[in-house]
């Protein structure tokens, strides 16, 4: 990496973090999507392969750059958070601006190392750069896989739409009332996205002994609402059965008066 190059980034990750951490959106947005996306994995590509090597594409270099900068979110995120440290934009900032600034030292350091050219050494001889060969080599891949992400992307529009409106079932129960004379509390239960058929609520007690079970019949919109009566002294699993299933479909815990 030339010296030109290496100020140019870490003057350009300066400037991207405090644009993501001080700046107002319009600012911190492009400033957050290049930390993220864009320069660590832009410096780690100059830092781990050296420019010149021919077995590494175009198409290979620009799939590399958001690989490692995803790469640098995950695992920075990861050993920050292991460290009890905290997730949030200072953090992330700081990860993915130490990492660039790193990499861009290490990749200048290796041009340093490299040293110049001898000045009677034999140059390389110039590599094509429109062959048909290369055109296939670093075109084609990169179509199938914009072809792919295309193709990801429509199928998640259609499936959205086509699943958007599908009812979400829930179980859920009021506050529980006052403890009455023979120690139970009355509850609300209701429970909202109910296919059509036979269900049954059963309450069980922390031991999992059943306290009691009632049919459930949901009307025509799939809700159903009812009073159930539990102990006021333990804690009660209400669990919703569909059909002769083993298994809850749904279930929530009621609390004990403490």
């Amino acid at each position: 990496m030339s010296p030109v190059r290496a100020g140019v980034l870490a003057g350009l990750t300066v400037a991207a973090s405090v644009a993501a951490e001080f700046g107002p959106l319009p600012v911190s947005l492009p400033g957050g999507l290049l930390l993220a996306f864009v320069l660590p994995g832009f410096a780690l590509n100059d830092a781990i392969f050296r420019p010149g090597r021919r077995d590494i594409g175009v198409v290979e270099r620009a799939v590399l750059v958001p690989s490692l900068s995803l790469a640098v979110l995950v695992l920075g995120g990861l050993i920050l958070w292991s460290a009890g440290g905290h997730l949030n934009r200072a953090s992330w900032t700081l990860v993915c601006a130490v990492t660039t600034l790193i990499a861009t030292g290490a990749a200048y350091y290796r041009t340093l190392r490299a040293g110049p050219a001898p000045a009677g050494g034999s140059k390389p001889p110039p590599v094509a750069r429109n062959t048909q060969e290369r055109l296939i080599r670093d075109v084609l891949p990169l179509t199938l896989a914009v072809l792919l992400v295309a193709g990801a992307g429509v199928w998640s529009y259609a499936d959205s739409v086509n699943t958007h409106d599908v009812p979400v079932s829930t179980l859920s129960a009021q506050p529980p009332g006052p403890v009455d004379a023979d120690g139970n509390r009355a509850v609300r239960v209701s429970a909202t996205g109910l296919a059509a058929g036979a269900w049954t609520m059963v309450l069980s007690d922390p031991a999992g002994v059943e306290v009691s079970r009632q049919d459930v019949t949901p009307d025509g919109a799939g809700d159903w609402s009812g009073q159930v009566s539990v102990p006021g002294d333990q804690r009660v699993t209400v669990s919703l059965f569909r059909g002769g299933e083993a298994a809850a479909f749904r279930t929530l815990i009621i609390s004990a008066v403490p």
